[in-house]
């Protein structure tokens, strides 16, 4: 688990000074519209504590379970958001775990989170695309998959302009396991062609920005 920059973005594990955004976030009713609803300060603060500890256990040589980053404004220096790696088989997604497995495929599941005032400014291609090139060239992922709400017309944006595939072949359990406005994309490694990371950091670079190789 690295920092990493891009040519606007510092991005760099989660660390935690990082709560009081974190929790504002799930907090904040128009960031979790589509993502199950806004959660509380103390369910929230839970969440946070389990990122901060499933970084650690990798960063250890543990399990993987969800890798979590913030994402930083280099103009500003300012956190704007968090993306994540997910390796948890989920009832959204246990099927598409499951076929990848049979082709031995090695993939994960991604996530971001952006403060809507950083909306309109392509923030979004760039940290999760970065992102991907991370997963692809330093983690050896096959493939990413992305599973998101239909309605949120943003994230399907910039996920077709990654150039992820939607697909709607899903077996009749997966059909049964995620609703009907659940969308499924995903982007293999043979198409990555994108160079998006400027550095990559292995060691501190930054007060309190620890990474792990």
């Amino acid at each position: 688990m690295h920092s990493f920059t891009t040519e606007r973005l510092f991005i760099r594990p989660l660390i935690k000074e990082d709560e009081t955004f974190f929790c504002q976030q799930l907090t904040n009713e128009k960031v979790m519209r589509y993502t199950g609803g806004t959660l509380d300060i103390d369910e929230a603060s839970k969440i946070f504590q389990r990122s901060l500890r499933a970084n650690e256990r990798a960063k250890n040589g543990g399990k993987k379970s969800v890798l979590t980053w913030a994402i930083l404004c280099l103009n500003t220096e300012t956190i704007i958001g968090t993306q994540t790696l997910s390796f948890l088989v989920l009832p959204h997604n246990a099927e598409i775990i499951q076929q990848a497995e049979v082709k031995r495929i090695k993939q994960a599941e991604i996530g971001i989170m952006l403060s809507p005032n950083a909306n309109g400014k392509l923030f979004p291609e760039e940290a999760m695309g970065a992102l991907m090139e991370y997963a692809f060239d330093q983690l050896e992922y096959g493939r990413i998959s992305a599973f998101f709400d239909n309605r949120n017309l943003a994230t399907k944006r910039f996920v077709n302009k990654l150039g992820f595939t939607a697909t709607t072949k899903l077996d009749e359990t997966s059909k049964n396991q995620i609703t009907n406005n659940t969308s499924y994309h995903y982007f293999d490694h043979q198409y990555w062609q994108k160079k998006l990371i400027t550095k990559v950091f292995p060691r501190l670079i930054k007060e309190n920005a620890v990474t792990a190789d």
